[in-house]
């Protein structure tokens, strides 16, 4: 809680609600009573190098129909050096 202020939190959730697809919204929708459900409910990844943190939000969603498109996430190596590679391992691929 003390990563991302419930304001913020709304703030991003907000943003994201623009680029669902049809049919798709976020579980508990965004009024900033509810948000206390985001943080038991979403898990939370940070990935970092030398030139940046990334922090990645897994929220769950509902939809009308309930058919999700399932994707595969692939792992590019990144470069932190003009001649070292680095290639991140991640829990689950789908």
């Amino acid at each position: 809680m003390k990563l991302i202020s419930p304001t913020s939190l709304q703030s991003i959730l907000r943003n994201v609600t623009l680029h669902l697809p049809e049919g798709y919204k976020l579980i508990a929708g965004i009024r900033i009573e509810d948000f206390h459900q985001y943080y038991k409910l979403s898990k939370v990844s940070i990935v970092a190098n030398f030139h940046c943190t990334k922090l990645i939000l897994h929220i769950p969603l509902k939809s009308v129909d309930y058919s999700f498109t399932l994707y595969k996430i692939i792992i590019l190596p990144e470069r932190v050096s003009p001649d070292k590679f680095v290639q991140y391992t991640i829990d689950y691929p789908y």
